[in-house]
């Protein structure tokens, strides 16, 4: 199978499984999150191992690296934003201080993660250049 037809059955099952995951959720029935979450899951392990082979060369990996940087740090000021918003609109009947602390506690999850990977990789790799 074509990278393209992967990458857009990939995007259909996700959409589908967080729809599955969202009824489940709604009908309070954990089960069928749970299912949608495997199922989907599985789907996408499918779809993964069907991709035909490409060569990927230093281009494109540097392509990718560097979408995976900005998302990151996208991801990060969004969040940053969020958190800033709930304080702000935060009153005695309305405590979002529970969804603050969980949106930093993922904040500094994911910055640890991105130095020790950083630094991982660094390290890993420094000594395997042409």
């Amino acid at each position: 199978m074509q990278k393209n037809h992967v990458t857009l059955a990939g995007i259909a099952v996700v959409i589908a499984m967080i729809a599955g995951i969202m009824y489940g959720v709604r009908a309070g029935n954990a089960a069928v999150s749970i299912f949608s979450f495997l199922a989907g899951a599985g789907l996408l392990f499918l779809l993964k191992r069907s991709v035909d082979a490409v060569i990927e060369d230093e281009w494109t990996r540097l392509v990718e690296q560097k979408a995976a940087n900005l998302t990151l740090n996208a991801t990060a000021f969004l969040f940053t934003v969020t958190g800033l918003l709930l304080i702000t609109v935060s009153s005695p009947s309305q405590n979002y201080d529970q969804a603050v602390y969980a949106i930093a506690a993922v904040l500094v999850t994911q910055a640890v993660l991105q130095v020790a990977t950083t630094l991982w990789y660094s390290r890993t790799l420094r000594g395997t250049g042409p």
